[in-house]
């Protein structure tokens, strides 16, 4: 465990938009990219600005029909599109994401997550077909299938750009009184059909009714308390939200220059450097984390060098975790 000094960095909140069929997930999740980008690139035209948002679409590629309409007064443009058939498979989904990444997207909508724990090929699919062919499996099954879940996460969860997810809601339905006073049977959406507690990996949740009103039923902004439609201007708060602090990429950079700047100083911490990035990969794949690690023991070293102290030839331990532990994570 590295402990330092809690800063607010800048960050990408996962976003989750539920609600039962026709309730309006993915022209919401559209305009709510469209602020977002807007807020970001205020210069861009119309144009310019859709081409940075881009669906990856497991409904039979319906959020094609929202392209170049208008929908709540808001011109939907042509964004790019990703038609994800299946078997919806993580790896592919991964893919699609880099692929759409070296485009220039910085906004993507998961079209919908639905399909990647009930579809075909995806998580609840792979574990019954373990189980089908090895029917003393169990509950081991979902131990085969857990490093896809911890990799479906984090890239939903912990990415350079923008990521929201929309997921379909069961269907129910309550009796309300519409504007005469009569008593009619109104459809709502219930739970989530996702994995119980992965709405819990998102920073905003929003769901949507009928009537196309989102609650926020999370919301670790502390931003969205009332139920009201999902505009451009909910995109803007987000990311005006998410700019503020420290900005990891350049907290990344500067510490690969400084820890590249504290191999130089001597025989020892250059070997040492070359003894990490030989076992454990370059510099460039390690999380912020493993590199504040690196430069705190590259700085140690200096430090026993200048005393005269010969070091001892293991890591320096972090509280339980040495440092080649702690360093594993980033192969």
């Amino acid at each position: 465990m590295l402990i330092t000094l809690a800063k607010r960095e800048q960050i990408k909140p996962p976003i989750l938009v539920t609600g039962a069929s026709g309730s309006g997930k993915t022209v919401s999740s559209l305009i709510l990219a469209k602020g977002i980008i807007d807020s970001k690139y205020p210069d861009l035209t119309d144009e310019q600005a859709w081409q940075k948002i881009a669906v990856i679409d497991t409904e039979h590629e319906r959020s094609k029909y929202y392209a170049d309409t208008t929908v709540a007064n808001v011109k939907i443009g042509e964004f790019y599109h990703g038609a994800f058939e299946p078997p919806y498979t993580v790896s592919d989904l991964k893919n699609g994401i880099n692929e759409l990444k070296n485009k220039g997207v910085e906004v993507i909508i998961l079209d919908s997550l639905s399909h990647l724990w009930s579809g075909q090929g995806g998580i609840q699919d792979s574990v019954d077909s373990i189980q089908s062919k090895y029917p003393k499996a169990g509950f081991t099954a979902w131990g085969k299938v857990k490093p896809q879940i911890d990799e479906l996460l984090r890239i939903l969860t912990a990415n350079s750009i923008f990521i929201i997810c929309t997921a379909r809601s069961k269907t129910g339905y309550d009796m309300e009184k519409n504007a005469n006073g009569k008593t009619i049977p109104v459809k709502v959406g219930l739970k989530p059909e996702i994995r119980d507690g992965w709405e819990y990996e998102f920073a905003i949740n929003f769901n949507i009714n009928q009537d196309h009103s989102a609650e926020a039923t999370k919301d670790n902004t502390n931003m969205f308390s009332d139920v009201a439609p999902i505009t451009e201007d909910t995109g803007r708060q987000i990311y005006e939200w998410s700019s503020t602090g420290i900005d990891p990429e350049e907290e990344r950079e500067s510490l690969i220059m400084d820890i590249e700047e504290l191999a130089q100083e001597s025989d020892l911490q250059q070997n040492t450097l070359k003894r990490l990035t030989n076992k454990h990969g370059n510099l460039n794949d390690w999380t912020r984390q493993q590199l504040r690690a690196v430069k705190e023991r590259l700085i140690k070293l200096g430090q026993q060098q200048r005393k005269n102290v010969t070091p001892k030839t293991r890591p320096v331990e972090h509280k339980s975790t040495s440092l080649d532990d702690l360093l594993a994570g980033a192969k």
